[in-house]
């Protein structure tokens, strides 16, 4: 048992082992019951660590997880590796250096709000050169990005009126050059963004940009590094990380409130700890404030309440990067009054005393708050309003893919907390979970009526509960029947499998209990596999945010079951 634990320490699938003393609130040790049970998978080779990733750090690896090395021999689902690697580059170049500025679309937020590059501007008429005062051209502006986000630029004229022109080059902070002179009357001391609007290919610029980065690309561009070595991923996710960072929804640093702050399911932490882990760690004070007013906002003052606080995204978002602060927050890193452009006033030193408060109340929301709203059967339930249409405002619903987002803040509390109690707490929770999704919300046997030949094998999407027009709409849905013909409807609906895949692993790691590794499979192959039907999920639909939902935890599966095997 000793050497199965060194093994699973060195492929970071146990970082709570490797703790600093000033990050372990006590002695205790965390253990897992060994089975007894035969090893059916006895090929498995000898040199398994050899094909697990190894981390530069165990902070890394905790924000990560354990991985298997890309094409390894040991994953037996091939496709998931193909698809992780060839639309990781093909997102590594579609990622802008620098992110668009300017007004969110109706569609995505109801209102229209009004976002500027930094300085102001001033142009002539009859000239393409655009001179600025207090401007950074050069992080604001790339005139050779990739489409939508290449050379576009508005500057609002004497009316008030925002003109579209395209930039050829950017030659300082303070000068670009137009593809076409300005032909309205001179502007001074005017304000500019980078918005752009094409309504037939992408839509708006800064919609396309912030639903690429909504699973957190950065995070899986930081995977594909680690699991292949290859330097190239590492840029990717260094730009795509840069570019967030300095967006207008984080500003460097700068947005704690307004229009432009990010909600939970879209502040997209993971990445940006990583980065700041790798040469970035003016970030740190950021992160850390911002982390801890979202997990006060979002659970730890309702930790009382009698329903969850909005959903178990939100809530489960501001628990996870929570729990990943109570292990990789540095000990001392820089401060700033207001974002990581201002000068420096100081330096943290208080790392050892913030994690073990994160520490504490998130064990004590796990349990008191998360844990208490769990119900008998397994499942969590909440409200939420899609509008004014009583069809639409659902009550005591469960969506199972938004629980696989919690579950990852509960599975890596599992492996920090010390307190043998709660770890037990916790895997009860994540153990009838994990039960509850596959007895329940898998459709694994559901005939696709119309095209036999298939099951539609995939979380529903809806579970218990139902609207105020139908209060039992869900309890239980109501199977999948057709698919009008078309197998692309079935990937779809497999497209709500992705952020479960990783749980399955785990309970089956932290249990030995094998019911679990075939459930895992019957999902993962779902997802990835070709030896059931051919189908798979919309890992490679060619939208970013499909492909990071699918790779932002899946792979840990992989790790977990190997995991799971080799410690029999």
């Amino acid at each position: 048992m000793a050497a199965v634990i060194l093994l699973l320490v060195t492929m970071g699938i146990v970082p709570a082992l490797v703790r600093s003393k000033a990050q372990s609130p006590g002695n205790s040790r965390p253990r897992r019951v060994v089975p007894t049970t035969e090893n059916s998978d006895s090929k498995l080779p000898p040199n398994i660590a050899a094909e697990m990733v190894r981390y530069p750090s165990p902070e890394t690896a905790f924000i990560c997880g354990p991985q298997l090395k890309a094409n390894s021999p040991l994953n037996p689902f091939r496709w998931f590796d193909s698809v992780a690697l060839s639309r990781g580059k093909y997102f590594g170049e579609k990622t802008p250096r620098v992110a668009p500025v300017g007004p969110m679309s109706v569609s995505t937020y109801t209102k229209q709000w009004q976002s500027t590059i930094a300085g102001r501007v001033a142009i002539v008429k009859g000239s393409a050169i655009v001179v600025g005062r207090g401007t950074r051209f050069t992080h604001d502006v790339d005139a050779n990005g990739p489409a939508p986000f290449d050379g576009h630029l508005r500057i609002r004229d004497l009316s008030g009126q925002e003109q579209a022109v395209r930039v050829r080059s950017v030659e300082s902070d303070t000068q670009l050059t137009l593809t076409s002179t300005w032909q309205f009357a001179s502007v001074n001391d005017t304000v500019a963004d980078t918005f752009y609007d094409n309504h037939d290919a992408y839509g708006a610029n800064t919609d396309y940009y912030y639903l690429a980065n909504y699973y957190d690309t950065a995070l899986v561009q930081y995977l594909n590094y680690y699991r292949t070595g290859d330097p190239v991923f590492l840029q990717y996710a260094r730009k795509t990380a840069d570019a967030f960072w300095h967006s207008q929804w984080i500003g460097d640093g700068t947005v704690t409130e307004g229009v432009n702050h990010l909600p939970p399911r879209s502040m997209a932490f993971a990445g940006l700890m990583l980065r700041a882990l790798d040469g970035r760690p003016e970030m740190w004070d950021y992160l850390d404030r911002e982390t801890r007013s979202q997990f006060e906002s979002w659970v730890y003052r309702h930790r009382h309440d009698a329903k969850l606080y909005y959903d178990i995204r939100e809530d489960g978002y501001a628990q996870l990067y929570a729990v990943m602060m109570a292990r990789v927050l540095p000990n001392t890193y820089p401060q700033y009054a207001n974002g990581s452009l201002n000068p420096r006033t100081g330096t943290a030193t208080d790392g050892p005393v913030k994690r073990a408060a994160y520490l504490s109340q998130t064990e004590d929301a796990a349990v008191n708050f998360f844990g208490r709203l769990q119900r008998p059967d397994g499942s969590w339930r909440w409200d939420a309003d899609g509008s004014a249409n009583p069809a639409e405002q659902q009550r005591d619903v469960e969506q199972p893919f938004m629980v696989g987002l919690y579950l990852e803040s509960l599975i890596l509390l599992h492996q920090l907390t010390p307190n043998g109690e709660t770890r037990a707490k916790l895997l009860n929770q994540l153990t009838r979970s994990v039960r509850h999704l596959y007895r329940d919300a898998f459709e694994g046997d559901h005939p696709v009526t119309d095209l036999p030949r298939y099951r539609w094998r995939c979380m529903v999407y809806f579970w218990g509960g139902g609207t105020v027009a139908n209060p039992k709409q869900y309890s239980p849905p109501p199977p999948s029947t057709t698919a009008n013909n078309d197998p692309g409807q079935i990937t779809t609906a497999r497209h709500l499998n992705s952020t479960i895949h990783h749980a399955f692993g785990y309970v089956y790691f932290a249990t030995g209990d094998r019911a679990f590794k075939q459930m895992g499979d019957d999902v993962f192959e779902a997802s990835y596999g070709d030896r059931v039907d051919g189908l798979h999920c919309l890992a490679d639909s060619g939208k970013a945010k499909d492909y990071d939902m699918n790779y932002r935890a899946s792979g840990r599966y992989l790790a977990w079951r190997l995991a799971a095997e080799k410690a029999k």
